[in-house]
Formats: C-alpha cells, structure tokens, sequence
C-alpha cells in the first residue's frame, strides 16, 4: 500500500507540469538544444532575428504529446 501511494504521488507531481505555459505577452526563458552534430542552439537567438519558434515536446510513450 505503502508503494502505491508512493507512486501516486510521484505521478500527480511529475503530470503537475503537463499542461503549464507561460501567460500570452510574457518573455519566454532562454531555452539552449544541442542538435545532433554538437551545435548548440539558443532560444534566444532564434527570437532575437524575429523568427517565429514553435517548440514540440513529443515522446513515443506519450499519447497526449
């Protein structure tokens, strides 16, 4: 019983998240990705010449995402 509520909990604080964005107007966090060749990529620098960013968080075990 013990390790179920453990796991229930755990879950409840890791899905807390699934669904926060920041407000419409607010400035989005630097946010840095290496691609697979080693360039690192900033965020900011993407923002920074005016482009648009859409940024999609996907994992095969995820049916929502």
């Amino acid at each position: 019983m013990k390790k179920f509520i453990l796991l229930f909990l755990l879950s409840i604080a890791t899905m807390s998240g699934i669904r926060a964005q920041l407000p419409d107007g607010a400035i989005a966090p630097d946010w840095t990705m290496t691609d697979l060749d080693g360039n690192v990529h900033h965020l900011q620098d993407y923002l920074d010449e005016g482009k648009t960013v859409f940024i999609d968080m996907f994992a095969t075990w995820c049916g929502p995402c």
